[in-house]
């Protein structure tokens, strides 16, 4: 039986406290399957905001997308993680990623493997939530009888990794449930990432049929096409100015590697290049347009794969009218 495609909603460590919380709220009244928090640093915590709308809501499920390993003791957040989802009912998912790179930088922390710390990080978590003691000796993590001093709701917390080259794509179908992509995934990449997420699958001993595909999607829309385009386009000349240099992500959405330079050069002088960014280049990577445009970008996704479509709507001024505009125009047309 082929896998229903689940539709969230996501909020940035950044984006307005209460209006991400309220936020979620809105898309829990309005059927949403999910609403996403990342851990970006050095803004609000993930974990606390998805508390606060787990004492909010009573479906929705609550993503935790991503937290890293690197900077929070698996242990630590174990405990952290059994407590909300008692909060919230069994309705938690907990997604580890290495983290971005500079943030490790800036924390001086080790990023040298951050595969292994993945690879340790799940399963000690796996470790904790079946309520076992844990005596790991890693590169990253020494336990010593370690055991969560409460029951978790789930023994089988569902774990995603957010990844995206092709080692950690096939580490995540290898010891993960789930895959959570990064903004800007093209079909293409999406197709690209199943190849390797089942290549781990195989290693793993893991049925693919169970693994998540979860893709998060830059994503605008209005009668007035030109206009969602143009307010996604600031926000894509970030990512790939932020990137700076061609990986599979650009390069299968088809973003030539001289742009790519070209982008990272100019934001490393501290602006946006937002001039660079053309209409096509926008349909390769974001969900933007009018109704008819989204719901074929949409659709591409999930024929090329992907399990859950996450919403990150621009502008963030309307990301409320968005929520409810999504779900009254554009969800209808896919359930």
């Amino acid at each position: 039986m082929a896998k229903a495609t689940r539709f969230g909603v996501l909020f940035s460590g950044n984006f307005p406290l209460m209006r991400a919380i309220d936020g979620s709220v809105l898309a829990d009244t309005l059927g949403y399957d999910s609403a996403w928090f990342g851990e970006d640093y050095f803004y609000q915590g993930g974990i606390a905001t998805a508390t606060a709308v787990a004492e909010r809501t009573e479906r929705i499920e609550i993503g935790l997308g991503i937290l890293t390993p690197l900077a929070r003791h698996p242990a630590l957040t174990v405990m952290e993680v059994a407590a909300l989802d008692h909060i919230a009912d069994g309705r938690v998912i907990l997604g580890y990623g290495a983290g971005v790179r500079y943030w490790m930088w800036q924390m001086n922390l080790d990023y040298s493997s951050p595969m292994t710390a993945l690879r340790e990080a799940v399963d000690i978590s796996r470790e904790l939530f079946r309520g076992e003691t844990s005596n790991r000796d890693g590169r990253y993590y020494q336990m010593r009888n370690v055991k969560l001093g409460f029951e978790p709701l789930r023994a089988d917390m569902p774990m995603y990794l957010g990844v995206e080259g092709p080692k950690m794509l096939a580490l995540s179908g290898e010891i993960a449930d789930g895959t959570v992509l990064s903004v800007l995934a093209s079909p293409a990449y999406v197709r690209y990432s199943w190849d390797n997420v089942r290549a781990g699958c195989a290693t793993g001993g893991r049925d693919p049929e169970q693994h998540r595909m979860v893709a998060y999607v830059i994503f605008a829309m209005d009668d007035d096409s030109a206009k969602a385009r143009d307010a996604v386009r600031p926000v894509i000349a970030e990512y790939l100015g932020a990137g700076g240099r061609p990986t599979p992500l650009t390069q299968l959405a088809g973003v030539p590697d001289d742009l790519m330079g070209e982008l990272g050069r100019i934001y490393r002088e501290g602006r946006i290049p937002t001039e660079l960014i053309p209409d096509d280049l926008i349909t390769k990577v974001a969900v933007a347009g009018n109704v008819d445009e989204c719901e074929a970008l949409t659709r591409a996704l999930i024929e090329a794969g992907s399990d859950e479509i996450v919403f990150f709507p621009m502008p963030a001024a309307e990301t409320e009218s968005l929520v409810q505009r999504v779900a009254s125009d554009l969800l209808p047309r896919f359930r």
